[in-house]
């Protein structure tokens, strides 16, 4: 099933070894449904830019970017920052980081856990560590509070749990 079609509905294949998770707490229980549409938003975004972009250009189209990301990004930053100790993230860094020749990493899905705490779930070919940096800004501009990740998981974790956000 290729990556666009994950984003868009809980894949019905299961994936070759071991799947990288991130344990992410939204504000609310109510509001994990809404993360989750949000979240597969912008990494929709990120991989139509990944087929579709001259990463050559200076800029990136921010076309496919949701509307709501503008309003988003201001109250990512501190939340971001006071865990990671890094800049905020511009639009123009995001989809910079889906230059195919770059990530290692490709959408799974994006899980309820319990209560307002989601799994994103990423295949990272089994590796533990990858650079996932663009993960972390885009979960907190989707509305997280915090994040723990990315830890590995096998597969049956990820097939008992209930996709949040899609449209299957």
């Amino acid at each position: 099933m290729p990556e666009l079609a994950r984003i868009a509905n809980r894949p019905d294949v299961f994936p070759d070894g071991l799947l990288s998770v991130f344990y992410i707490e939204v504000e609310a229980w109510n509001e994990a449904e809404v993360f989750g549409r949000r979240l597969r938003e912008l990494v929709g975004a990120g991989v139509k830019a990944g087929l579709e972009a001259d990463f050559e250009s200076e800029t990136i189209s921010e076309a496919d970017v949701p509307a709501w990301a503008a309003d988003a990004w201001a109250e990512a930053a501190p939340r971001y920052a006071a865990q990671r100790g890094d800049e905020e993230w511009t639009v123009q860094d995001l989809l910079y980081s889906f230059d195919p020749r770059q990530r290692t990493w490709s959408w799974w899905d994006v899980t309820a856990v319990s209560g307002n705490i989601v799994c994103m779930w990423i295949d990272s070919r089994g590796e533990a560590v990858y650079g996932c940096e663009e993960l972390r800004w885009m979960v907190y501009a989707a509305g997280a509070r915090s994040v723990v990740g990315p830890l590995l998981r096998e597969v049956g974790e990820w097939e008992r749990s209930t996709s949040l956000g899609n449209n299957s």
